[in-house]
């Protein structure tokens, strides 16, 4: 951390990266501490600097496409875990560079001479980056050293040990109070400043918090591995201070905060985006309506999007995305669905697409709304619309802001562009081939079949097929997480159980836009999820359906591709179970993989699967695997082997990077590093 902290000495640069020319700003080239700091304006100036945050790029200036849960059990499975420390890391270092400004303008603010409550909204500005970024830190290395003001070289901050990860979720949760009490409410933030930190988004950032820290604290002691460490030799130790919550006291206010963002919301402050019909969901991501383009069928713009209650601000003049959404997306690099994730979407109903009322898997049966897998596009018909949204349908094409993949929507009120299909007989000059939005039979052809793809996240409109110019804004806190939160609050303070009346008032309204039926304490009782893939078995099981279950499976598929997910299953204490282990695909057996024929112009004619000519990397779970064909798992591709998946307990916590450890001995390394 010292040579972190002795950078920032150097300087003092408060230049705002992270915030889109809708935060007003002054130059600050030539500002110093001696001279700025005079004024309401300079304080308001200095508080814009502070939005720094994540978005379609890390802190390191990288394309965040690993932030949208790849390699994690929701999108799809990569090499994971058995990494060694590094020397340096800037999930480190850039942290504590921007809590460095949090405190330079907190400490400014006591020394000022003028009315306080001029800079008011400047200083909840500054305690909630600080929390924020510190928060940050807290989710990748677990206790960290606490920067409650900014250094000199002489610190002794530089010097010690590590806070205790409890100490930090304390001095998190204060510092979040006072922010709450500071900020303004976002109706009574004027239009020009739209776009800057609200009191509801401080108090949504908190229910997150506080929400994360008691599930952590519940579970993960569950694992079997010591992740505090003592503190001397090892870890940041388990030091608590005297006032902390308990784990009860934890959910009861993250569940307050929730619930008081959410009766805002009911006033008209916010509200679930849904201007694009079933596709509400879909275009949500894809808003970027500046200059002429056209970012959705109904073109409806960024004015329309009440939903993000705290976001990182992109604009196609000021500040594009810069990372080539348009390009990584179609080719399956950002957010993917696996198939884990794609057969937990519940049918328009509210139940899994396999049920069982007695839990006996003998007797299991399709939901009736779920017509099975033996045609392509069946598993598809009646399900949840943030699936069929978002994954790529081999009945449908879709609108590509980047020509060499797709067409670009130039029109409104045309959700997909118009498919062409290859004649019958093959004709080799068939214009259906040099088409972009033409309809293939889908093929097999080696790789491993574990997922859907996914198209959540890309532009469509024809004014974004310049590489990195798109610029929809980037979602750090959205209504339908409050929802979410506020659900899994109340079940884990009921022991599992949550009233109809709370379902309501939280995940059924994420529910209504996705067309699902609400879920309702009747609806589950007595049912079993035939389809359940049980990740410690790596098997598909019958298990009864609970609402804990089920408020777990409305986050994985209302959050996915956010980068929730890893973290969602630490705190949860199953990161190291979901992602061990061999891991199933998609089917193959009973499929029309197994009858179709090619029509595409590269295999026009040839059989859609041919495993003898172009096999599976990892081939089928199948007899020759030693599988029945009884068995739920019978004839699905093998999506990945466990010599591929080291996660383990101690990958939990990320390590200290080795260069902080060799300049300040007092902090010890986190377990197992």
């Amino acid at each position: 951390m010292k040579r972190i902290i002795i950078y920032s000495l150097l300087a003092f640069s408060l230049i705002m990266s992270s915030c889109s020319d809708l935060l007003n700003k002054e130059p600050l080239s030539v500002g110093t501490e001696a001279a700025f700091f005079k004024n309401p304006t300079q304080f308001s100036q200095a508080a814009n600097a502070l939005y720094q945050m994540e978005g379609w790029k890390d802190y390191n200036g990288a394309a965040a496409y690993y932030k949208m849960d790849q390699g994690m059990d929701i999108s799809g499975f990569g090499s994971n875990g058995g990494a060694s420390a590094g020397q340096t890391d800037f999930r480190w270092d850039k942290p504590y560079s921007f809590i460095r400004n949090c405190n330079i303008l907190l400490e400014k603010a006591t020394e000022y001479a003028g009315d306080t409550a001029t800079i008011r909204t400047s200083i909840g500005t500054a305690y909630f980056f600080r929390a924020w970024q510190h928060f940050y830190l807290l989710q990748y290395f677990g206790g960290v050293p606490i920067a409650d003001h900014s250094f000199d070289l002489n610190d002794p901050t530089l010097y010690g040990p590590r806070n205790s990860r409890y100490e930090v979720v304390n001095f998190i949760a204060n510092d979040l109070r006072t922010a709450i009490r500071l900020l303004p409410k976002e109706k009574n933030i004027a239009t020009a400043d739209k776009g800057k930190v609200s009191q509801e988004a401080a108090k949504s950032f908190l229910a997150r918090v506080l929400l994360y820290e008691a599930t952590w604290e519940k579970y993960v002691p569950t694992i079997s591995y010591d992740l505090d460490g003592d503190g001397t030799s090892k870890g940041a130790g388990n030091v608590k201070p005297t006032d902390y919550p308990s784990i009860t006291g934890l959910l009861t206010e993250s569940k307050q905060m929730a619930k008081e963002v959410i009766q805002e919301a009911e006033t008209g402050t916010f509200q679930l985006w849904n201007q694009c019909d079933s596709l509400s969901y879909y275009y949500l991501f894809n808003i970027d309506d500046q200059g002429g383009n056209i970012s959705n069928f109904k073109n409806a713009g960024k004015a329309t999007n009440k939903e993000f209650i705290f976001s990182s601000k992109y604009d196609f003049v000021s500040r594009q995305g810069g990372i080539n959404l348009g390009h990584t997306i179609p080719i399956w690099g950002g957010a993917n669905i696996s198939t884990y994730l794609g057969e937990a979407f519940l049918c328009r109903n509210g139940l899994p697409i396999r049920i069982s009322y007695t839990g006996d898997m003998a007797d299991a049966q399709n939901n009736p709304q779920f017509l099975g897998f033996s045609h392509f596009n069946n598993e598809y018909r009646n399900r949840d619309y943030r699936f069929i949204g978002c994954a790529y349908l081999p009945d449908r094409t879709s609108w590509m802001s980047d020509p060499a993949y797709g067409i670009a929507c130039t029109v409104t009120g045309q959700p997909y562009p118009t498919p062409k299909y290859p004649k019958v007989p093959y004709d080799k000059n068939d214009p259906a081939f040099s088409y972009k939005a033409t309809v293939y039979v889908p093929t097999l052809y080696g790789g491993t079949n574990n997922g859907y793809g996914c198209r959540k996240f890309m532009p469509e409109g024809a004014l974004r097929s310049t590489s990195t110019t798109e610029s929809p804004d980037y979602p750090l806190i959205r209504l339908a997480e409050v929802h979410l939160i506020y659900a899994e609050a109340v079940v884990e303070l009921g022991n599992g159980s949550i009233s109809d009346e709370d379902l309501n008032f939280s995940v059924n309204k994420n529910r209504t836009r996705a067309g699902v039926a609400p879920l309702t304490n009747a609806l589950i009782a007595n049912v079993w999820d035939a389809g359940w893939w049980d990740q410690s078995q790596n098997k598909t099981v019958c298990k009864k359906m609970n609402m804990l279950d089920e408020i777990r499976r409305e986050r994985a598929c209302e959050l996915f591709g956010e980068g929730f997910r890893e973290n969602d299953l630490k705190r949860w204490g199953i990161a190291h179970i979901n992602l061990r282990g061999q891991k199933l695909g998609r089917h193959v057996y009973g499929t029309e993989y197994m009858t179709a024929i090619a029509n595409d112009a590269a295999y026009h004619g040839q059989p859609a699967y041919q495993p003898s000519k172009y096999p599976l990397t990892y081939g089928v779970y199948d007899e020759t695997k030693g599988v029945s064909t009884t068995d739920p798992d019978y004839g699905r591709s093998i999506a990945t082997i466990p010599g591929n998946l080291l996660y383990s307990q101690r990958d939990y916590l990320a390590p200290i990077p080795l260069e902080q450890i060799r300049l300040n001995g007092a902090l010890k390394q986190n377990p197992g590093w």
